[in-house]
């Protein structure tokens, strides 16, 4: 009996001195103490001292939630600099009351300047923080300073970084030209061995006069507007480049990112034929045995519908479908040599082509991956494509082919 009330004792000052050694929430910060940062945009300064010009656009959330607005900017800008990004972040603080919280950026932009300049230690501590997020979207201001892409009032949404982002989801699904890059791909990408990331581009198209009021889109045609562009082609870390067109398009489908995308022929009968390619399934292999001479093959694969036809074509006849079909296929494969053609210019294989010889001959590739850009730049290639006309949508004949 003694030796119970002992241990039952034991247990109860045991259950007191517990809570004692917990560290608990030691470092919280309380909700109405942070600034909720949706957008972060990063700048080349002026010399070593101002390397980095870091901007946090901040979510006023009052003007956000409906409840208690003052009518001001539903975003705000603040900006600081330093030699490090940390050191940008500790200056931007002094400017605002809240702590700056990152773990809701949902858009980084970088400048041309700095991306030109190289990115990798940019980058070291998005990934070593513990507040920010890798799966940020990632982009690469066009010809001006990424403060001014963080500054865009828009119309959808009273966030430009979230309108941003809808548009690069937008325009994914509808027009294949870019794609999601996070930065954890970004990551990835600059360790490939001769190659890097593909990023996309953006830039504010219009006046900047009143781009970061209100007024921006208080006209029918609004002053400003955030556009997707083309994409950035990168050499390990560094900025080589702009693909655009058909390069970036064949780009595009080597990652096998692209959703749908329209395709416009001309016809040799006149007027042209509009096609949709709404599924498109690419495999990259290669013949490696000898890693100094690899070929490669590029198999594509893809499904397609026609959206428009304005000549008299007669779309029931199997043979029509098939010489169209032939068409798409010219057109796939141009594309895929295009973005090849690229990348070789650049001297960078964004492609993914070291990846496969990797893959196929882990071997053959330590023996050749010191020297890899040399190969990639005359290596032999394939395409073996096929494409398929599964429709014609609302209906097959033209309204104008005689009955």
């Amino acid at each position: 009996m003694k030796m119970r009330r002992l241990c039952t004792f034991l247990l109860a000052v045991l259950q007191l001195l517990l809570p004692l050694v917990l560290t608990g929430c030691w470092d919280s910060v309380e909700l109405n103490r942070r600034a909720i940062v949706s957008g972060v945009a990063i700048d080349r300064g002026e010399g070593e001292k101002e390397k980095y010009v870091v901007s946090f656009q901040v979510i006023v959330a009052e003007e956000i939630s409906g409840k208690n607005t003052r009518g001001i900017s539903p975003v705000v800008l603040y900006t600081g600099k330093g030699r490090t990004m940390f050191e940008a972040l500790a200056n931007a603080s002094r400017q605002t009351a809240r702590f700056l919280s990152l773990g809701h950026v949902r858009v980084l932009v970088i400048s041309e300047k700095l991306a030109r300049e190289g990115i990798k230690d940019m980058l070291d501590v998005l990934e070593r923080e513990s507040d920010t997020r890798l799966t940020s979207l990632i982009f690469v201001a066009k010809g001006q300073p990424a403060s001014e892409l963080m500054s865009t009032m828009t119309v959808f949404s009273k966030i430009p970084a979230n309108d941003l982002v809808e548009k690069l989801e937008t325009t994914s699904k509808q027009f294949g030209y870019n794609f999601r890059m996070e930065v954890d791909d970004v990551i990835r990408g600059i360790q490939l061995r001769g190659g890097g990331p593909v990023i996309n581009g953006v830039f504010t198209d219009g006046s900047r006069e009143k781009a970061d009021s209100n007024d921006n889109f208080k006209t029918i045609v609004p002053h400003a507007i955030l556009k997707v562009s083309e994409l950035a082609a990168f050499k390990d870390d560094k900025l080589k480049g702009w693909i655009k067109g058909d390069a970036a398009l064949g780009t595009v489908l080597l990652h096998n990112k692209i959703k749908e995308y329209p395709v416009v022929i001309s016809h040799p009968q006149g007027g042209y034929i509009a096609f949709n390619v709404y599924q498109s399934q690419v495999r990259l292999t290669v013949a490696a045995k000898d890693p100094e001479h690899p070929v490669f093959t590029v198999k594509i694969s893809q499904q397609v519908s026609i959206k428009e036809n304005a000549n008299e074509l007669n779309l029931i006849s199997p043979a029509t479908v098939v010489d169209l079909s032939s068409h798409v296929i010219k057109d796939t494969t141009r594309k895929i040599k295009d973005a090849i053609d690229t990348a070789r210019k650049y001297n960078s294989d964004y492609l993914g082509f070291g990846e496969a010889m990797e893959r196929e001959n882990p071997q053959g590739w330590k023996k050749v991956m010191k020297h890899w850009e040399d190969i990639f730049a005359d290596c032999e290639y394939k395409i073996e494509a096929d494409a398929v006309i599964r429709h014609t949508d609302m209906r097959s004949n033209s309204f104008q082919v005689n009955p």
